[in-house]
């Protein structure tokens, strides 16, 4: 009996070594503001700080009731959006000196004489301002992407892109394009890798010079190196949402993290309203980062209104400041909404999107059928997808009529194979060996036991080594010289077999 106590008291003590001896000491720097990305990076740290991590959180929207592992630092200055389709190209918040300036919060943590075993950090957004925090600790790179479908975040990745089929995040089609698209893809490609390395990372390691400095920093890597040295890069992608595509070893999907199974309960209202819709629920939302002020302009929030009037169904309306009143029976319009209870609701029917990343996951999660909407950046691409797949249709917004959105949403309402095409893509959505936080954290700690073992060597090759450029070069210059040499042997072959072998000239017969 002795013995057996001693065995269990050993096993535990054994556990709890273990359980210490992995418990790491991280930092998450994600200053971005955006509340939809903030559903990613608080799925991971809630997934962390369960584990036992120790965690530094710098963030603008700290979590209520984190738990005790869990050290949260308020990032108080509010980023400026990336001003300038520079910036935006990029994927850089931060395109002039003054917002480097700006964020104390990081000078105070970049000069601090804090350890870490690991930093996350957000790509490619934040990428130029926290690529240098695991050089100055010293420390394990761990990168958030949203999406991997852009030249620079391929880049960064170390996986060339295949412009034949890879399409990038500002088409307008899905991977089986014509001529005409990909020669447009092959436009973005080489534009955006050219004024990336050449322009904005220029810039930007001036103002890292200037800005961001901190003892030892004079032996650091440029700040592209900096960039490309990751040792685990989390995609908020998958299979369901996207394409087929290779992916180096150390990029790995964690799509649809933030999607739980108990999402946030609904006010009574709201519940009572969809509960009671005899014929189901439209639920009709441009997402947080649109103005749907501003889209819904010059008449067309009425035109939205007049249509929802006709319809027997009960709509869902996530309004905004500046959009009219609206007094319809079967309308409730709210600032804000529980997105996913309500896409998760039995009588949900229809999704009128943007089509922005975090939407498209959680119709796709959800199963629900869709009405598309894009306005910019990757949501056309993300609506494409949609109508690719067969779960719903696009609206050019630029151009609606009462009577174009009238059919567009009755034929995906009425046409049972956009729902049976939606509940496909759930399927295959939540068809996977683990759940993505499962994931995210399993591969975190990997690389915290085994370090860089998934980084492969083009993450760290200069674009020129990366397509083979140098090596072309080489070919070119070698067949050009063999060319050169040949036409001199040949010019002085000619030379020899044109004269007399006596040296003697030529005379003519004379008749």
């Amino acid at each position: 009996m002795k013995n057996n106590f001693r065995e269990h008291v050993s096993t535990l003590l054994l556990i709890i070594g273990i359980q210490t001896t992995l418990s790491a000491k991280i930092l998450a720097f994600l200053p971005i503001p955006w509340r939809s990305h903030h559903f990613v990076y608080r799925s991971l740290i809630g997934g962390l700080a369960a584990r036992g991590h120790q965690i530094d959180f710098y963030t603008p929207l700290p979590i209520e009731n984190g738990p005790p592992n869990l050290n949260q630092i308020q990032v108080k200055d509010r980023l400026d959006d990336a001003s300038g389709e520079r910036s935006l190209t990029c994927f850089t918040l931060f395109s002039d000196a003054t917002n480097f300036d700006r964020l104390q919060v990081y000078t105070e943590l970049i000069n601090s004489d804090k350890k870490y075993d690991l930093v996350i950090t957000e790509y490619p957004l934040a990428s130029e301002f926290s690529a240098y925090l695991s050089h100055k600790f010293k420390a394990i790179n761990v990168a958030v992407m949203g999406y991997l479908d852009h030249p620079w975040t391929n880049e960064i990745a170390g996986l060339p892109d295949n412009p034949s089929y890879m399409i990038s995040y500002q088409a307008k089609t899905n991977d089986r394009m014509s001529f005409g698209e990909r020669l447009f893809n092959t436009y973005t490609l080489v534009s955006m890798i050219a004024l990336c390395y050449w322009e904005t990372m220029t810039r930007q390691q001036e103002f890292a010079d200037t800005f961001l400095k901190y003892e030892g920093w004079e032996g650091r890597p440029k700040l592209t190196e900096a960039i490309s040295d990751v040792d685990l890069i989390l995609v908020n992608t998958h299979l369901s949402m996207g394409y087929a595509y290779p992916k180096a070893p150390h990029v790995k999907e964690i799509g649809g993290i933030h999607i739980t199974t108990t999402p946030e309960p609904m006010s009574k209202e709201l519940k009572r309203f969809m509960d009671e819709a005899t014929h189901g629920v439209i639920y009709f939302s441009l997402g947080s980062v649109v103005d749907a002020s501003e889209m819904l302009k010059d008449g067309k929030a009425q035109i939205m209104i007049n249509v929802f009037k006709r319809l027997k169904h009960r709509v869902v309306w996530k309004t905004q400041p500046g959009l009219p009143e609206v007094n319809e029976k079967n309308i409730l319009t709210s600032h804000w909404l529980p997105q996913q209870a309500i896409l998760a609701h039995k009588n949900t029917k229809l999704f009128i999107t943007h089509g922005g990343l975090q939407s498209m996951v959680e119709t796709i999660a959800y199963g629900v059928p869709t009405v598309g909407m894009p306005v910019f950046f990757d949501q056309f691409k993300d609506v494409k997808l949609m109508t690719t797949v067969g779960m719903g249709l696009q609206l050019n917004y630029n151009n609606i009529t009462e009577d174009s959105v009238y059919w567009t949403i009755n034929e995906v309402l009425t046409n049972p194979s956009y729902r049976l095409k939606a509940a496909k893509q759930k399927a295959l959505f939540h068809d996977r060996p683990m759940k993505p936080v499962d994931e995210a954290v399993y591969w975190i700690e990997y690389v915290l036991r085994h370090d860089k073992v998934l980084q492969p060597a083009s993450a760290r090759m200069p674009f020129y080594q990366l397509y083979l450029l140098d090596v072309l070069a080489f070919i070119l210059l070698s067949s050009l010289l063999i060319l050169y040499i040949l036409k001199k042997i040949i010019r002085a072959v000619r030379l020899i077999f044109s004269e007399p072998s006596d040296g003697c000239p030529v005379k003519k017969k004379v008749e």
